[in-house]
């Protein structure tokens, strides 16, 4: 038993540090170093964002984009749909309100059917 316990922390150990070593990046760039250069160059070259372009845009020309983007038509969807959110927002209010004061006219109703609340008893015991 005993030299079953001793080999057992003997294993333990050397399984520490075989994973110690597995986690060691330096460990595969000395064993696999052309393959760990092929896989920066790879990261490297998805990771690093390009080189952005920047050009000046005057405002007369955001403004023609902007036209021509939006036709005459969408122009007064937009303003036909404002008024038709506050029409669906004035609804939606008032069917909630009508709603409240169902409620509250049902529970009167059901409350002068119910019986009047007994007394509980109390028990001595």
């Amino acid at each position: 038993m005993r030299t079953i316990r001793r080999e057992l922390g003997d294993d333990v150990e050397e399984l520490v540090e075989q994973a110690e070593r597995l986690m060691d990046w330096r460990y595969y760039v000395q064993r696999y170093p052309w393959a760990c250069l092929g896989a920066a160059a790879f990261a490297g070259f998805f990771l690093v964002p390009g080189r952005t372009i920047v050009s000046s845009i005057d405002e007369q020309t955001i403004t023609r984009l902007v036209e021509q983007a939006t036709p005459a038509k969408e122009k007064e969807t937009q303003k036909s749909s404002m008024f038709g959110w506050l029409i669906s927002t004035a609804v939606n209010m008032a069917s909630r309100a009508a709603l409240a004061y169902a409620t509250q006219q049902f529970s009167k109703v059901v409350a002068a059917h119910m019986p009047p609340p007994q007394p509980a008893e109390v028990h001595h015991g």
